[in-house]
């Protein structure tokens, strides 16, 4: 059988024996390309580098000291000295306990979500200001935060902390009751605890993962992983975009999901706002216009290049009874803006044709966007029929001509290759 561990995450891991060998052994077990790490650290190297405080060389350690992670520095993970925890640099990942490393790899995950919501939103607010648009002010609208889980005995003091924080919170103790609270209102973030017992984690941890789950909401994670990471806790940890350490006092816990959830807002990509800012929005599908769009998508691909990731464009053109109607368009409009991530750039091209530009999503994830969009229609009820195309970005396009591939046919309700 061919060993395909060679497609496994590369991990330098900077530590000495005896424990270098067990840190090896525990990220090659956690599905990681782990290997030793050189005499001196090389900062601007593509891999994760992973420094364990309790055995490396001091070139290695002296990094801890780092209050931020600089900008163009790999990727830093520290592993905590036993009986004894500090400070971790903004930017990096800390893991208290040697039984912290197999949850490694779903933290990696995480973190790579954050840094290309963060270079969405840059590249977003980029883009409009060429076009005009005014920054927005972060102090200008309140925070929102969905609370999941049973918390019941915390639930009321902590929700009265985080409002006198300016942080909302707003309890949906079931998935329905939270897909609801989704579709009416955008929030900054959703809040679980990690302490739940493993059945519970399960379930939240199946729903957060799906494709109807959060859908690219960031989720804020309280507590600490008991010894040993089970599978569901792990999977939680992957999707988690900050891990909160457990505080004695309800003030303590509050003060930091309140900071956490303003760094989030601080880097959330800029939505929409028809009415607000016509320049950038459509008033009638109330997505991205056709400017916005053309001047966004070269930025978007200059990305993926850097990043050496996918980029497709799905493309969906209603049936031409419905391809001038606003009613339809305006359907079509939510249907969409509730089916796409944070990071996916939705417009109105032309009466009855819209754009979804998709970052670091392949041809095969453009196809189940389609189809979960076509199912968010049949829903509704008197749904518009529409046709769809997916094209993913190749080294020979350029913006325009990617562009242009995605709005000439076929336009099919089937597979086909773009």
């Amino acid at each position: 059988m061919m060993d395909l561990s060679f497609l496994d995450p590369p991990v330098e891991v900077a530590a000495a024996s005896p424990r270098l060998e067990m840190i090896l052994s525990k990220l090659r077990l956690s599905g990681l390309r782990p290997f030793s790490a050189s005499a001196t650290p090389e900062l601007d190297a593509p891999d994760t580098l992973l420094v364990d405080l309790a055995s490396a060389p001091p070139a290695y350690t002296s990094l801890a000291a780092l209050r931020e992670v600089p900008a163009g520095y790999r990727q830093l993970v520290f592993l905590h000295a036993p009986g004894g925890f500090q400070p971790c640099p903004a930017g990096a990942i800390c893991l208290p306990r040697d039984e912290d490393i197999p949850g490694l790899r779903a933290r990696l995950a995480a973190e790579a979500r954050r840094l290309a919501r963060q270079r969405e939103a840059r590249i977003r607010q980029d883009t409009a200001q060429d076009l005009g648009a005014e920054p927005e002010n972060p102090a200008a609208h309140a925070l929102h935060l969905l609370y999941l889980g049973d918390w019941s005995a915390r639930f009321l003091s902590l929700q009265k902390a985080l409002q006198a924080r300016g942080v909302q919170l707003t309890a949906a103790l079931s998935h329905q009751t939270a897909r609801q609270h989704m579709a009416g209102r955008r929030f900054t973030a959703a809040l679980a605890g990690i302490d739940a017992s493993e059945a519970d984690a399960a379930r939240l941890a199946a729903w957060v993962t799906g494709e109807e789950g959060l859908r690219g909401l960031p989720l804020i994670l309280t507590g600490t992983p008991g010894p040993g990471i089970s599978a569901p806790h792990a999977a939680l940890l992957g999707q988690a975009s900050a891990i909160l350490e457990a505080e004695e006092d309800e003030a303590g816990l509050a003060d930091a999901v309140a900071a956490e959830c303003r760094r989030l807002d601080a880097g959330a990509p800029m939505m929409p706002k028809p009415g607000l800012a016509l320049v950038t929005s459509d008033i009638v599908s109330g997505l991205f216009n056709r400017s916005f769009f053309e001047a966004h998508l070269p930025r978007q691909m200059q990305v993926a290049a850097a990043q050496a990731e996918p980029l497709s464009v799905l493309t969906l053109r209603l049936d031409v009874a419905d391809a001038r109607s606003r009613p339809a368009q305006k359907l079509m409009g939510e249907v969409i803006a509730r089916h796409i991530r944070e990071t996916d750039c939705a417009a109105l091209i032309q009466p009855g044709v819209f754009a979804v530009s998709l970052p670091a999503t392949p041809y095969r994830g453009g196809v189940r966007l389609a189809e979960r969009i076509g199912d968010g229609l049949t829903r509704t009820g008197d749904a518009p029929g529409f046709s769809w195309r997916v094209t993913e970005r190749r080294s020979y396009h350029t913006a325009h001509t990617l562009l242009s591939a995605s709005l000439i046919g076929p336009f099919v309700r089937t597979r086909i290759a773009a």
